[in-house]
Formats: structure tokens, C-alpha cells, sequence
């Protein structure tokens, strides 16, 4: 990997952390309703909520990795395999650890990595 891409690299995850840090969990309260109807879509919209803030939460501690892993000598390597992942890859997901064969065959069990 080229220094030129490892700045490219850097620059998208740390607007991507700005972003993520930007966007504050909502306050995430419940109204008294007597309907049921009205409480259950309450419910269920709290519940989305929720999983938005644990899943941006998620992908903020990745991007922090990502970030930290960015100056090590390995970083961009399949930590399976150790051939290079795709800068196209990285680019879409920086705190990539798999190639594209790798993450297939984890995923379905079926890849075709030689």
C-alpha cells in the first residue's frame, strides 16, 4: 500500500469518526398513551432507536481500530490468507480484516480462496 492511499485511508476514517461522533443517540423517552396501538409503535420505535445508537457505537470502535492498525505494517493484509486486501475494499471499509474470498467463505462457509 501506497503512502499516497494510506493518507486517503486515514482522511476517510476520520471524517467517518466526525460523523459518527456528530450524531448523538437521541433522547429516547415514552409518553403515557392508553392506546395500545399508539404504545406498541412506541415500543417498537424505541427499539429502532436503540439498535441505530448500539450499531453506530459499533462501527465507531471498528473506525478507532482501523485507525490505530492504519500505521502497523500489516495493515491492509488478510489476517487469514496475508495476500493484500483490495484498496477498493478498504476504501468502502476501512476497518476491513478479510479479503473479499476470506469474508465470503466466513460468511457462507464457501469461498474460493487458493
Amino acid at each position: 500500500m501506497t503512502e499516497s492511499q494510506k493518507i486517503e485511508l486515514r482522511t476517510h476514517l476520520t471524517n467517518e469518526l466526525a460523523s459518527l461522533n456528530g450524531a448523538d443517540a437521541a433522547a429516547i423517552e415514552m409518553e403515557y398513551t392508553a392506546d395500545d396501538i399508539d404504545y406498541a409503535s412506541q415500543i417498537t420505535q424505541r427499539n429502532l432507536q436503540l439498535a441505530l445508537a448500539e450499531r453506530a457505537s459499533s462501527k465507531y470502535a471498528q473506525l478507532e481500530v482501523a485507525l490505530k492498525r492504519l500505521n502497523s505494517p500489516d495493515y491492509g493484509e488478510c489476517e487469514e490468507c496475508g495476500e493484500p486486501i483490495g484498496i477498493a475494499r478498504l476504501k468502502a471499509n476501512p476497518s476491513a480484516r478479510l479479503c473479499v474470498c476470506c469474508q465470503e467463505e466466513q460468511d457462507t462457509g464457501f469461498g474460493a480462496c487458493a
